[in-house]
């Protein structure tokens, strides 16, 4: 597997690295750090030309290079990056590949990595970077903007995962939204990976708008216990009423890393009338990984 995390500062975005960095652990899968600056207007004319800069200009001017170096050493200091190798981070070793930047590490480090850098709207250049590698997973900070929702789950041609308010310090419990929609059954086992090596325990919880639990519905949530207690993952099941996005969002709070399977609505359809999984991720304030 391979996981693209994005990140935009190191003030802001070591929770996403933390966070991104042992799921991607716990699913043993090569992780693509990529940073997303706005294209410059003056000194490179809105394009990355390392051959006519030198490397002290592109250092002075481009901070996303800084950044890239800050997450570099992020993961070397936590044990992610494993190396005896010191200087591992030099910019003698990035090479330009179309529109894009990538570092190459050299030696050993025990895990892939790729430190990339894009110029360009984020949404747009995380797309493209979907399309450059083969990633199952795209790892990104919370947005204050509602549009943001519609447009990661959209265009990014992966399972996304927003890093919503992620607290470092707190304990959380995973919350497994499950339906009978044909993406629960992958977002169940997802979860339960993560819930395995993080040591989370598990809520799982179904909502239906009337007292009455369609037979789908039920199905999916014993499916789902079945699976957990088959992989020794301690877990609670519940089934509340009430309005799904709201239910979900309350349950959640700010203790629970939520995670749910895409909508199988049409584009058009996602487009005019939403879906769940949007309106979940336009509304939570906690961390919501939506599974494709």
């Amino acid at each position: 597997m391979k996981f693209l995390l994005a990140v935009g500062s190191k003030e802001y975005s070591e929770p996403t690295l933390n966070i991104g960095s042992r799921i991607a652990k716990a699913f043993e899968a090569d992780l693509s750090v990529v940073y997303v600056g706005p294209k410059p207007k003056e000194m490179f004319a809105g394009r990355v030309n390392l051959a006519l800069d030198s490397m002290v200009k592109w250092e002075i001017y481009h901070p996303g290079i800084d950044v890239l170096r800050w997450a570099f050493d992020y993961l070397n200091s936590s044990g992610y990056l494993e190396s005896e190798q010191i200087n591992g981070f030099n910019p003698e070793n990035i090479v330009q590949e179309n529109d894009r930047i990538r570092m190459v590490l050299q030696g050993s480090y025990g895990r892939k990595v790729d430190l990339i850098l894009r110029e360009g709207e984020t949404i747009d250049e995380l797309r493209r970077e979907a399309q450059t590698e083969v990633y199952n997973l795209t790892i990104i900070g919370g947005s204050q903007k509602r549009s943001m929702a519609h447009d990661l789950i959209q265009y990014i041609p992966t399972s996304i995962f927003v890093v919503k308010s992620f607290d470092t310090n707190r304990d959380y419990r995973l919350l497994l939204l499950v339906d009978d929609s044909e993406a629960t059954k992958r977002a169940v086992r997802f979860g339960a990976t993560i819930a395995a090596n993080q040591g989370m325990a598990v809520d799982t919880l179904t909502v239906s708008k009337t007292d009455h639990f369609g037979h789908g519905y039920s199905r999916a949530a014993k499916a789902a216990g079945r699976f957990l207690k088959s992989k020794g993952i301690p877990h609670e099941q519940h089934f509340l009423t009430g309005d799904p996005v709201g239910t979900f969002v309350e349950f959640a709070g700010e203790t629970h890393l939520m995670v749910m399977g895409a909508s199988s609505k049409s584009p058009l359809k996602k487009y005019f009338m939403g879906s769940k999984p949007i309106k979940t991720l336009e509304m939570a304030t906690a961390p919501i990984l939506i599974v494709k």
